[in-house]
């Protein structure tokens, strides 16, 4: 059963003067809620503490229905517990304020490894898992069927159909509208391509999708516009049937007989890490771990640690970001992926990163370090026109042989804002280069 059904359930009847519940039951559902007790007061004092801090609930009304949404609140740390795993756009139907059914059960939310506390190497690195796809960057979508429109909808992780964001504000449009950009474009996909014919066979299901656009959304792009949805493609991740069972990628594209994300072939947790994040072009890795349970499997996502760097550099022309892969080694990688004309600005910035550590080295091993020291901290000030750096900072850093993390700082916050089309961000660097020469 869904967690946040079930706890819903519970407070309803709470709410309605059912008090005499039995231990076992108040147990289960504070469990859910992260807090495992027996006495009925801790349980409500423990549900208005994660459904007002941890989890946002968006409803739109019709008549005595009511659907209502299910969102992690972005603006805390998640915080794990079961009713925080599926409040990734698990929607409820509520009739007179009573919770009565489950309409959209997506998949759980995927768990960092190494990251998430409990996910850490140690337990999970030699574990083989069942599927491993490629996270595709664009925005997560569940699509289920609506019964109070009595079609086949989507729904983002975060807001209803009818439901956007305006300059931070939430805005809710009539309940037969279909107001979210990216829900009218994926609506547009699925009709055309005849999506929601196939859909239709598993009413009761959840399918979830993943919109791809012309730019991932790591990039945080505008909103897009309902004429171009063409430019978007509209992929199958995981299903889950109306017994609550969830599918893995390669089953969800057999059902719908439409291609899934790419799959990567199966090893140990720790193996597939090292390859994610040395990667570029890939957000993250996903695996799909059984846990004896199919309802309740586990999705661990391997993280890429260059990659937002690299659609940084490719997307928005981030200097910055460019000039911090070339200090961790994959200049002749980011010169692969950027546009032509960009090419030559990389292989310059590149040459003056290695200037710049060769320069370092020498100050390193030089017997009036803090004199070289005290002009680069003064030229690097004077550029960013903050103290961005310090002597002892510096001179620890390089006594301790911490020569990249040095570069890093000082490129890093020179290039802020900075765009690798312009000539200025490769002048910054070269004025550093030619200062601390002399």
């Amino acid at each position: 059963m869904n967690p946040i059904f079930f706890v819903e359930r519970i407070m309803y009847k709470i709410s309605m003067g059912e008090t005499d519940l039995p231990e076992e039951v108040i147990k289960e559902c504070s469990t859910l809620l992260g807090q495992p007790t027996k006495k009925l007061d801790v349980l409500k004092n423990r549900y208005k503490q994660v459904f007002s801090r941890y989890i946002v609930k968006r409803c739109s009304k019709v008549d005595n229905m009511e659907l209502c949404l299910y969102t992690l609140n972005q603006r805390v740390p998640f915080k794990l517990m079961p009713v925080t795993m599926y409040a990734t756009g698990t929607i409820l139907l509520f009739k007179d304020g009573e919770p009565i059914d489950v309409v959209a059960y997506p998949m759980p939310k995927a768990l960092s490894y190494m990251k998430t506390p409990g996910v850490s190497a140690e337990e999970y690195g030699s574990t083989i898992p069942r599927e491993v796809s490629v996270r595709l960057d664009g925005w997560q979508l569940n699509a289920y069927y609506n019964p109070i429109l009595k079609r086949w909808i989507f729904a983002t992780r975060y807001v209803l159909h009818n439901m956007y964001f305006e300059r931070g504000k939430l805005v809710e449009e009539p309940f037969e509208t279909i107001a979210n950009p990216y829900v009218y474009v994926a609506d547009r996909l699925a009709e055309e391509l005849g999506i929601y014919n196939v859909l239709d066979r598993y009413r009761g299901w959840t399918f979830t999708f993943v919109l791809l656009g012309p730019e991932p959304a790591i990039t945080h792009p505008p909103y897009p516009l309902g004429s171009d949805y063409k430019q978007y493609k509209l992929i199958p991740l995981l299903a889950r049937d109306n017994e609550g069972k969830l599918y893995t990628w390669s089953e969800t594209s057999s059902l719908l007989g439409i291609s899934g994300p790419p799959l990567i072939e199966c090893r140990k947790l720790e193996e597939l890490y090292e390859d994610a994040k040395k990667r570029l072009d890939i957000r993250s890795y996903i695996a799909f771990i059984d846990c004896g349970n199919p309802e309740h499997p586990l999705l661990i996502e391997l993280e890429s640690e260059v990659y937002p760097d690299a659609m940084n550099v490719k997307y928005l022309y981030s200097a910055k970001s460019a000039a911090i892969l070339i200090c961790e080694g994959y200049g002749d990688e980011l010169a692969n992926i950027v546009s032509e004309d960009l090419r030559p600005r990389v292989a310059q910035l590149k040459e003056l990163v290695i200037a710049l550590e060769r320069s370092l080295l020498n100050i390193a091993s030089d017997p009036s370090m803090k004199d070289k020291v005290t002009k680069l901290v003064n030229v690097v000030n004077s550029i960013t026109k903050r103290n961005v750096i310090n002597l002892d900072e510096v001179v620890k850093n390089l006594e301790k042989g911490n020569i990249k993390r040095i570069i890093k700082k000082i490129v890093g916050s020179i290039l802020e804002d900075h765009s690798l089309v312009s000539e200025e961000s490769i002048s910054l660097i070269k004025r550093v280069v030619e200062e601390i020469a002399r």
